[in-house]
């Protein structure tokens, strides 16, 4: 793995126990795409299936109940995180022999035509060659396969975006895929696909908590930029501890006690 792939598999692996304690917004949004599953359960064919960052678990309990006897390959970067989902799931399962699970960087995956569903919980964020990779697992899927996901929009976070234009501050926000775009390089291999987009709107009981949870819940590594370091969405990956100060008392003034931070979840639907 290069050494951004490191660090992101550590840092999940390090918050996977106090994981599910800390990610609200991830467990809502994968409690809305096995919503989404469970529509176009009736569509998926017969064979194997693939989830993609499959965490700790909150979208393969889903999985393994709506297709019980289906085989079953979770995958997912950050060994910690294999585990706890290990852990979690085997209670669940009517036969454990049915489910492999695999520490892997879903980027590797060459497989051809061998996958019924592949579905993945906010992990396209983190891919490095997204156009590549998505090509390569709808390659995956069988004739009449579907590939489910989701992933966070870049126009999330309005809040914290707003607050650091009017301070003048660089916003930290990591590059978010755009919908429209990812939608447009599906469309773009001859693929059948559609998008749809909610918002999802999480209390935090501070500012200080909202950003502790990405340290909490692992999401707090820092991804390349594609435009140089500068005001606005593009900022600095880190704030000086007097910009941080600020941007702590400006946002928390503004709604003393909980803070709401929105997130736009686009969920991706490809059709082989």
């Amino acid at each position: 793995m290069t050494d951004l792939k490191d660090q992101i598999a550590t840092n999940f692996s390090a918050a996977a126990s106090a994981y599910d304690q800390y990610a609200v917004m991830q467990q809502q949004a994968a409690l809305a795409l096995t919503r989404r599953l469970s529509e176009i359960h009736p569509q998926v064919p017969e064979g194997p299936l693939l989830e993609v960052g499959c965490g700790t678990g909150a979208l393969s309990r889903g999985v393994v109940t709506l297709f019980p006897g289906r085989r079953l390959t979770l995958i997912d970067l950050a060994p910690g995180m294999i585990a706890k989902n290990r852990q979690s799931l085997r209670p669940l399962l009517p036969s454990p022999a049915l489910v492999d699970w695999k520490v892997q960087d879903a980027e590797t995956i060459t497989v051809r035509h061998h996958y019924a569903l592949i579905a993945s919980c906010l992990t396209l964020q983190w891919f490095q060659d997204l156009p590549g990779t998505l090509a390569r697992l709808a390659e995956a899927l069988l004739p009449g396969g579907l590939l489910l996901c989701s992933f966070p929009g870049d126009d999330s976070f309005p809040e914290w975006r707003r607050i650091c234009q009017t301070l003048a501050l660089p916003c930290t926000i990591n590059p978010l895929p755009n919908g429209r775009e990812v939608l447009e390089m599906v469309h773009s291999r001859g693929y059948e696909a559609s998008l749809h987009q909610e918002t999802l709107t999480i209390p935090y009981p501070t500012v200080r908590g909202f950003l502790r949870s990405f340290k909490k819940t692992g999401t707090c590594t820092a991804l390349p930029r594609p435009i140089p370091a500068g005001i606005g969405l593009h900022g600095a990956a880190r704030l000086t501890p007097s910009q941080m100060a600020r941007l702590l008392a400006a946002w928390q003034g503004e709604a003393p006690g909980p803070v709401t931070v929105t997130y736009r979840i686009n969920t991706l639907l490809v059709r082989s």
